[in-house]
């Protein structure tokens, strides 16, 4: 109303003035849009000129790398030489000849063909026998990645198999053709490593393409699709794998062309073509911005000739209206900053709240099989003492793994405030003692001594969260004995009380508890975890508790995270005590904190339940039928094989599609179900599988094969806690999150469909624990015992432990004199046995 309220000559200029501007924007946005769509016309064409020529030159230079192959492998004479290197032994004259010759073959066939970087020869057991690369001669060659070649018939595709050499780190293509004597049987194998810098070449040529052109192909590496050639090669930016609607499309086998952000999230015009002889996706895209430039300047120059002939019109509005004006921008100004900053706040936490669900399906998803598939092994009893030694091992390492990934996730969810208390009853003395137990080995490894100190009235039973105490007393153990090379570490433990309105207790301990009466006195635990070691500077203090940051020491030591205190500090304040530290510089530190607890009134309260191992079903059970769903193989191959060896009849689908056609068909009694897959994920499963079922239900339509509904218990990576309501809200029974034990597993069954076991107790067999004790006592080293090696060598053997470099961490041991046999053989148990902390903890201040 403030618009047509002012003067008449004033709202006619400035209604002139808008239709002046309406008309120049119209004239301009349609010149640009017309310019725009010729443009784009022109640049597909080029695009797809571009596009069709690289085609053409990949094809022809993997065809010819194919047959150059063969014809080194077929020709009567390398074959003779080959069948006499592959039939006789190193000492025959025979094989001497046939060595010498074949060397020399191949080194003019590597000068000739430099495209074929390194040809060797492998026996039946896949050991190299013969290498351009004499290194390489005697190791063990996988084969897992290698694309066979035997024959070339007219009209036949080529699909290499790319894989991410493990000495480049760049995708690499290894061709084979196997060996086989008169009568077909396998002998060996010729392999030869491509090199790929010609196909390099092909795709950085940028005729045509301007500044800004860009072509490069992509690859399916298993599990993620990565460069397999590109201009700049920039592949760690990518570890997580490229994506974008070209690369997707053409990575699904569909050819085209369009606008899209690339793999970068830059707008540009693409072309992309899927290789299908290749199994391999070709893009030639240019950026927007330089395409379209031509049509931007022609709108501009439109758009300032208007603004130019209507310029004068805004000399007629008076300065009340220029001040009303400016006054008005002002505010909404400053109300558009204030509602972009409440954007950008709201996309930094979805942003960040994607990220940490990515991350924790991605890292969990593998470390679920690799722990999963270490417990299916364990309940082999032909296992050996050292087998399952090595399974320990594995486990160990996995579960530290898993910590690190929990580390950062935990973090996170505490910068986002998604962290809360889960409070369980259980038996104090008990836990304790198990973690002095998981402590014993690493300070034994190191001659420290490891002391618990308990007050005698300490409570058998409390209430608090077990698993944030238990992760911050690892944390300060961890760090005690890390930092500790003499003398020893203490964990007291006491309980006390202290009254709340003191000032002791800050005012929300984030536990939403109800607040108590000024006079009621609280049950605290007080923790203390002293060491010996090398204490923290007074100028580090400050900076202790920040998330990243490591003292000197543990800068030194390149060891951790830096996350460590950052959680246990926020860990203890969300269970309403306080962390504190007091340390003095080169004697020791001392942490202490103390969490609220309640007291646990009857033993009973705490579940005591017993470690056992299911070993089948019990007699007289009826069939079970479960359906295992997941879209990685492994995790369905897991789970199939541990449920089959109890006695359960199980079937498995890939996606969510495959698990509703079997649920229909079969009637499973129970569904194990992913919640992340592709086409149709867990969640869409289920509601269609429930809605499906209250159908048949309230039709009396049942299958025949089952009259009661199926449970339908998801299985996710997920390391949000919150989302276990989402997934109970589309039908879901119940929920488990990966990595998970097998324990859970059964427990879960019999809840759920009342199943009984016959179980086996849960225990390390003695032989184990002997061999275990025996290792550690027939092992322990100490610094000294290295002097009788130089400077040198122990400077290398430290390097090597922390690079985790078995091989050369063996080369090194060969050199120790036969006169000091038995400090190498101590050496290489501790390199079989994975102990890389002991050996650096040995070399310890011989690294630079």
């Amino acid at each position: 109303m403030k618009f047509w309220n002012q003067y008449f000559t004033t709202n006619i200029t400035r209604s002139f003035l808008l239709l002046s501007l309406v008309s120049v924007g119209v004239v301009g946005g349609v010149a640009f849009f017309k310019a725009r769509e010729a443009l784009k016309q022109a640049a597909f064409n080029r695009l797809n000129v571009t596009a069709t020529l690289k085609e053409e030159e990949i094809t022809r230079w993997f065809e010819d790398q194919q047959r150059d192959f063969l014809l080194v492998t077929k020709l009567p004479d390398v074959k003779s030489n080959v069948n006499k290197l592959l039939s006789q032994t190193k000492s025959a004259p025979d094989y001497q000849a046939a060595y010498k010759v074949l060397s020399e073959y191949l080194l003019k066939v590597n000068r000739l063909k430099p495209s074929l970087k390194e040809i060797f020869i492998l026996d039946r057991s896949n050991r190299v026998i013969l290498s351009i690369n004499k290194v390489h001669e005697g190791r063990y060659e996988p084969l897992g990645n290698v694309t066979y070649v035997e024959k070339i018939e007219l009209g036949d595709s080529f699909a290499p198999i790319f894989y991410v050499s493990p000495i480049t780190g760049k995708p690499s293509v290894t061709l084979a053709t196997p060996l086989r004597d008169v009568t077909g049987k396998h002998k060996g194998i010729i392999l030869a490593h491509l090199n790929l810098d010609r196909i390099d070449r092909i795709v950085r040529e940028r005729t045509g393409l301007g500044k800004s052109g860009e072509t490069y192909l992509v690859g399916s590496m298993v599990t993620r699709n990565t460069f397999i050639s590109k201009e700049n090669d920039n592949r760690q930016e990518f570890a997580e794998g490229v994506s974008s609607q070209g690369i997707d499309a053409a990575m699904s086998g569909v050819s085209g062309y369009g606008l899209y952000f690339n793999y970068a999230k830059v707008p540009v015009i693409g072309v992309y073509r899927w290789l299908n002889d290749q199994d391999l996706a070709l893009l030639v895209e240019m950026h927007q911005e330089e395409a379209f430039a031509p049509a931007r300047q022609l709108a501009g120059t439109i758009v300032a000739v208007g603004l130019v002939s209507v310029i004068f019109l805004i000399i007629g509005v008076n300065w009340l209206t220029q001040q009303l004006k400016i006054s008005r921008e002002q505010l909404e100004n400053y109300s558009h900053k204030l509602e972009m900053k409440a954007q950008e706040a709201e996309a930094a936490n979805r942003s960040k709240s994607e990220f940490l669900a990515n991350m924790s399906h991605e890292l969990r998803t593998p470390l679920n099989a690799i722990l999963g598939f270490a417990q299916l092994m364990e309940r082999d009893p032909a296992l050996t003492p050292k087998q399952c030694e090595f399974l320990a091992t594995i486990n160990r390492s996995g579960k530290h793994l898993l910590g690190l990934i929990n580390d950062v996730l935990e973090m996170s969810k505490i910068e986002a405030g998604r962290v809360a208390l889960k409070p369980v009853p259980f038996n104090l003395r008990t836990f304790l003692q198990t973690l002095q137990e998981m402590f014993l080995v690493r300070t034994e490894a190191k001659q420290l001594s490891l002391q618990f100190e308990l007050a005698p009235d300490l409570p058998e039973f409390i209430v608090t969260d077990e698993g944030k105490l238990r992760q911050i007393i690892i944390n300060l153990l961890g760090n005690a004995v890390k930092f500790t090379s003499a003398g020893g570490v203490t964990l007291r433990a006491k309980l006390g009380t202290r009254y709340w309105g003191l000032g002791t207790l800050e005012e929300d301990t984030g536990n939403n508890s109800p607040p108590l009466p000024p006079s009621l006195p609280l049950p605290f635990l007080f923790f203390e975890v002293e060491d010996t070691g090398c204490g923290i500077a007074p100028e580090e203090m400050k900076d202790l508790f920040k998330p990243f940051v490591q003292t000197s020491s543990g800068v030194q030591i390149k060891e951790g995270t830096g996350l460590g205190l950052a959680i246990s500090h926020q860990f203890v304040q969300l269970m309403g005590g306080e962390l504190c530290c007091n340390s003095t510089f080169g004697q020791g530190t001392i942490f202490r904190f103390d969490v609220q607890v309640q007291i646990a009134k009857l033993p009973e309260e705490v579940a005591q339940t017993t470690q056992r191992r299911v070993l089948r079903l019990a007699n007289n059970e009826p069939a079970y039928r479960i359906l295992v769903v997941d879209d990685h193989q492994e995790n369905r191959e897991l789970l199939v094989q541990l449920l089959q060896s109890v006695g359960f009849d199980t079937c498995s689908a890939s996606d969510g599609q495959e698990a509703v056609t079997i649920w229909q068909q079969w009637h499973p009694h129970l569904i194990w179900m992913d919640m992340r897959m592709p086409l149709m994920d867990g969640y869409q499963s289920t509601k269609q599988i429930k809605a499906m079922e209250r159908n048949q239900q309230d039709g009396d339509n049942l299958p025949a094969v089952s009259s009661s509904r199926t449970i339908i218990i998801a299985l996710t990576a997920s390391a949000f806690e919150e989302q276990r309501a989402n997934i109970l809200a589309v039908g879901c029974d119940d929920f488990v999150r990966k990595p998970f034990q097998e324990q859970i597993i059964f427990e879960k069954i019999a809840k759920h469909l009342g199943v009984k076991y016959i179980y086996t107790q849960q225990q390390e067999s003695k032989q184990t624990q002997v061999y275990n004790s025996n290792f550690r006592l027939e092992n322990k080293l100490k610094s000294d015992d290295l002097i009788v090696m130089p400077p040198s060598w122990r400077e290398q053997m430290c390097q090597a432990a922390l690079e985790v470099d078995a091989d050369k961490i063996v080369q090194l041991i060969e050199l120790i004199p036969k006169t000091h046999s038995a400090l190498a053989d101590k050496l290489t148990k501790l390199v079989r046995n994975f102990c890389f902390d002991e050996i650096l903890e040995l070399t310890q201040g011989e690294c630079e």
